[in-house]
């Protein structure tokens, strides 16, 4: 039957895509462990002006008495933020700054001339304020979201609380911008945005402005990391609890004093490591290294931050070392299902990961687990290229697995990571280790069932078995079968053949750590600040933020 005969309303239901996390562990960090260690900070809410802008466009929206629904505050929302994203762009002191929206306003920028039609932000609804930054102001207690109760009623639109924090941020913003012709005139009008409109709009209302309105930025530093003293009682809409039940996640934010602490700290943290080595604001390695290996702590309260970063650190190591097994694991037996024109059998399968321990790097598989750990440890194992995995800091490590992508750089990783781990002690570090996510087990689970593994005498190439049989086949076709009718599998059993799918045999990437959320949000805050040269420095105020924060 040709296409033209099929009836139209037929659409297929199972859409095939790569699948961005086939093993869950990208979700340990980002669903699990970073509303943790960093609560209410996202990957992408990475400018302390958008919350004192975002505050002021609620305030502006309730005191001209707009709808009081999130549909017409949408519209609102997206053209405000089109308007500002056009004035950052025309920025006269040249800053680079990138604004929401910035791809659709460049093409804008750059085929036509001023005046500048107007225009949304972006598709989502509520705009940037939506996907970015309503969930943080949520979270800080400057916003109380639609559906949450008033009392025995729920709102019918965002709002501001009405504590003290949240309407000095809004006010910070007005008092910056109510002044220019932007403000009094153009807001609400819909005529095209002379350049002049815009560039008075951006000298005082730019993203890199905010250091220079020291009211403004004191009141979206007191946003972050202040609390009220008395606020009317808002009741939350329900939400989806992302325990299960088994892991250490309550524990470790209710014993770090709550979020306003855990948030201080983390990000006391932070500026503690960045005084250390500079790198950490703009090198990945350097940020990655820093936070696993701080220097001493100078209190309980550091300790326990430290370590709950640490955790991360060796968390995300262990998920590239699994990742070089994953990987090697799909592409051999895609290249094997291909070859052989069908799936493969238990026996083949398992076959097939054994002879992993060819490498590269080339292990012996009857050696013991055990002495391999050994000689890891002793430093008596050189891989090629004079690679000594323990010379190697554990970012080194980690970058090599991810470089040489193969399953025993895999399981040399997460050898060295184990021997190393145990020397890692307190509190931050048990709890935060301790979390797991709905498909993977914690990395103090994981280390645990290793020793257990490799003191019952396995040679490497069971090793390399269990690894693959462990993490690898159980846990994925258990996600891709939840993801259905989204076909995401690279393999699956099918009438007892393990079938491989060419849908993506490489490696997935580690979640967001929030780098960039760190080093931009606590530069706009006045905590650090570069030379002349490039380089970034702590600030007064950072210092006394640490020594407050770490106390």
């Amino acid at each position: 039957m040709s296409d033209d005969t099929l009836p139209r309303w037929i659409a297929s239901t199972l859409e095939i895509k790569e699948g961005r996390d086939p093993l869950g562990l990208q979700t340990t960090t980002q669903d699990r462990l970073m509303p943790l260690l960093l609560p209410g900070v996202l990957e992408l809410s990475i400018r302390a002006r958008y919350f004192s802008f975002h505050a002021f466009l609620l305030d502006e929206y309730r005191r001209r008495r707009l709808a009081p629904d999130n549909r017409s505050l949408s519209e609102f929302i997206k053209h405000r933020e089109w308007e500002f994203g056009l004035a950052v762009l025309s920025c006269p002191n040249g800053c680079g700054s990138v604004p929401v929206g910035a791809d659709r306003l460049r093409p804008l920028m750059a085929r036509t001339s001023p005046p500048y039609e107007r225009g949304e932000s972006v598709k989502s609804p509520l705009g940037g304020y939506g996907l970015y930054y309503r969930s943080p102001l949520a979270e800080f207690g400057v916003v109380a979201r639609a559906g949450t109760f008033l009392g025995d009623v729920p709102l019918t639109v965002d709002v501001l609380t009405d504590g003290e924090r949240a309407l000095r941020v809004a006010a910070g913003f007005r008092s910056a911008v109510e002044g220019t012709e932007y403000y009094q005139r153009w807001m609400l009008s819909t005529d095209p945005l002379p350049a002049d409109v815009l560039r008075d709009y951006a000298q005082v209302a730019c993203l890199c402005r905010l250091p220079h309105f020291a009211d403004e930025r004191d009141a979206v530093h007191d946003a972050l990391f202040g609390s009220d003293a008395a606020s009317t009682v808002m009741t939350p809409a329900p939400g989806i609890s992302l325990s299960t039940g088994d892991d250490t996640s309550e524990a470790l934010l209710e014993d770090s004093g709550g979020a306003i602490v855990q948030r201080r700290r983390s990000f006391a943290h932070y500026l503690s490591i960045l005084d250390a080595d500079p790198k950490v604001v703009d090198e990945e390695s350097a940020y990655r290294e820093a936070l696993w290996s701080p220097a001493d702590p100078q209190s309980d309260g550091e300790a326990l931050v430290a370590g709950q970063w640490s955790a991360l650190i060796a968390k995300d190591v262990w998920q590239d070392a699994i990742c070089s097994v994953w990987s090697q694991f799909c592409s051999a037996g895609l290249a094997k299902d291909r070859a052989l024109g069908r799936g493969l059998t238990w026996a083949e399968t398992e076959e097939l990961a054994r002879g992993f321990v060819s490498g590269p790097p080339n292990l012996d598989p009857a050696m013991a687990t055990a002495d391999l750990a050994d000689q890891l440890a002793e430093d008596r194992i050189t891989f090629g290229q004079n690679v000594r995995p323990v010379q190697l800091s554990l970012e080194a490590l980690r970058r090599w697995t991810v470089s040489t992508d193969t399953a025993t750089s895999g399981l040399a990783t997460a050898l060295e990571l184990n021997r190393r781990a145990a020397e890692k002690h307190g509190h931050g570090w048990t709890l935060a280790s301790g979390v797991r996510s709905a498909w993977q087990p914690s990395l103090a689970s994981v280390r645990e069932a290793l020793q257990s593994h490799v003191a019952g005498g396995a040679m490497v190439s069971d090793t390399m078995w269990w690894l693959v049989e462990r993490f690898v086949l159980q846990t994925h076709e258990r996600i891709a079968y939840s993801k259905l009718p989204e076909f995401t599998f690279r393999f699956r059993w099918e009438e007892g053949l393990l079938r491989f799918f060419d849908l993506g045999v490489g490696r997935f990437p580690l979640a967001s750590i929030r780098m960039r959320s760190f080093g931009l949000l606590s530069q706009d805050l006045g905590l650090w600040e570069r030379s002349t040269g490039g380089g970034a420095g702590l600030t007064e105020h950072g210092r006394s933020f640490i020594a407050e924060a770490l106390a």
